[in-house]
């Protein structure tokens, strides 16, 4: 084979692997469900909830109590994540949390993370809109 084709065959490999890593799990990500998540929230105590959607998406809607960092900060370490106390993540979908927990765990290996499966759209309860001003 030539050096073309070796090159190819290798770029192939580094993209399957990107791949793979990209939507590969995240190593003690706990996954709670609409259950799991109303359980874990009656100690808010000790709990901080994080929102990683859109600042305008957080206006909208969002769970009372919960702080926004868009996952976008997250990912470029722009945003202090608080360490103190286990961190619950969500978004609309619970593709973007998964993301955030992923880029969370490269820098802080031991902290407790979850996140809400299935983000907004499986809870059944109201969140908090955003009050309109006339």
């Amino acid at each position: 084979m030539d050096m073309i084709t070796w090159l190819q065959i290798g770029l192939g490999i580094v993209f399957i692997f990107l791949i793979i890593n990209s939507f590969g799990p995240v190593k003690d990500l706990a996954h709670l469900s609409e259950v799991d998540f109303k359980e874990k929230m009656k100690k808010p105590q000790n709990v901080t909830l994080i929102d990683v959607r859109n600042p305008y998406e957080f206006r909208a809607d969002h769970i009372e109590g919960a702080i926004n960092i868009p996952l976008n900060k997250i990912k470029r370490n722009k945003a202090e994540i608080p360490t103190n106390k286990d961190i619950v993540l969500y978004c609309q979908t619970g593709i973007r949390s998964k993301q955030a927990a992923k880029a969370i765990r490269r820098r802080h290996k031991d902290l407790p993370l979850a996140h809400l499966k299935g983000g907004l759209f499986s809870l059944n309860t109201t969140s908090t809109p955003d009050k309109k001003q006339k």
